[in-house]
């Protein structure tokens, strides 16, 4: 009876999942959601006080000080009169 190895399996299946991992992401720094007609402000931080804080906070956060300009329109961010604020900021 001849001997089965599956060292060779084994190390191109992990080699391969590797690999497959390696390519995943696509690091881009677009919002989820969708973006208001014509801008570059996602219909959340129009919508709600939290996602324009969430945009926002995004946007400050950022290193790149060389991006290009955002398109804001006629987009208006949200605001709230009775939501809490954010005691982390």
């Amino acid at each position: 009876m001849k001997k089965i190895s599956l060292h060779r399996p084994l190390l191109s299946a992990v080699t391969g999942a590797a690999l497959l991992a390696a390519c995943g992401g696509g690091g881009s720094s677009l919002p989820l959601d969708p973006l208001v007609g014509g801008t570059d402000i996602p219909v959340s931080a129009t919508t709600s006080s939290a996602g324009a804080f969430a945009f926002v906070n995004g946007l400050a956060g950022s290193p790149d000080n060389t991006a290009e300009p955002l398109t804001v329109g006629d987009a208006v961010l949200a605001t709230s009169e009775t939501d809490e604020p954010d005691a982390s900021v």
